[in-house]
């Protein structure tokens, strides 16, 4: 589906003149046919407050107007698609971006591991909303080399997922990353398949509140 420019301006418009806290869809008043898909799937509900909550975020610690700027493309991008597939998969992009952000990283809960091999790992949670999180992983591999000869290797994934009795999973092809919370201050990650990760890189580990 596509929409006019004047549309496009409108959305653009509307995103200026609400404050942040109104930057939600309003169910009650859906205004596009993207909107009412969302309203009909409890799982892009749930993504939308997130966006909502980390975009605030994001304007109070990072660059406003940048941070505006990456939100009207993603609305007008969420505004194109023609089905939940493409919403979600918007909305999952979007708030992997808004987590990288400063204000996204104060909102969201950070946990770290490091280990005997190499590795640093960072994690990153933020919810859980409506029985979803969504969650930031990357790993950094200092190799014998160290640092300043750059025997140095990163790799993560990321995504929005249910959080279901503590567990719940991201992956990517044949790759499966297990994330067990064990208590509120430590998750357990776990790492099977084929995982085509950076040479020396693992996700796996104990991962501790910071």
């Amino acid at each position: 589906m596509r929409i006019s420019r004047s549309a496009s301006a409108m959305v653009i418009a509307i995103l200026f003149a609400l404050p942040v806290e109104a930057a939600g869809i309003d169910c009650a008043k859906p205004a596009s046919t993207s909107d009412h898909m969302i309203c009909q799937d409890k799982s892009l509900l749930a993504r939308d407050k997130m966006v909502r909550d980390l975009y605030a975020a994001a304007l109070k610690q990072d660059g406003a107007d940048k941070i505006r700027e990456r939100q009207r493309r993603w609305i007008t991008k969420v505004q194109s698609c023609g089905d939940t597939a493409c919403i979600r998969q918007a909305y999952d992009d979007q708030i992997g971006s808004l987590l990288t952000t400063k204000g996204g990283r104060s909102a969201a809960t950070d946990f770290q591991s490091n280990s005997k091999d190499g590795n640093e790992g960072h994690l990153s949670i933020f919810g859980p909303v409506d029985g979803l999180i969504a969650v930031s992983l990357a790993s950094t591999f200092v190799g014998p080399g160290g640092a300043e000869a750059g025997d140095v290797n990163a790799d993560g994934m990321d995504g929005v997922v249910p959080l279901v009795k503590e567990h719940t999973q991201l992956s990517r092809d044949a790759c499966k990353i297990g994330l067990d919370r064990l208590d509120p201050k430590t998750w357990r990650v776990s790492q099977t398949g084929v995982c085509d990760l950076a040479a020396g890189v693992t996700l796996q580990g104990t991962y501790r509140k910071q």
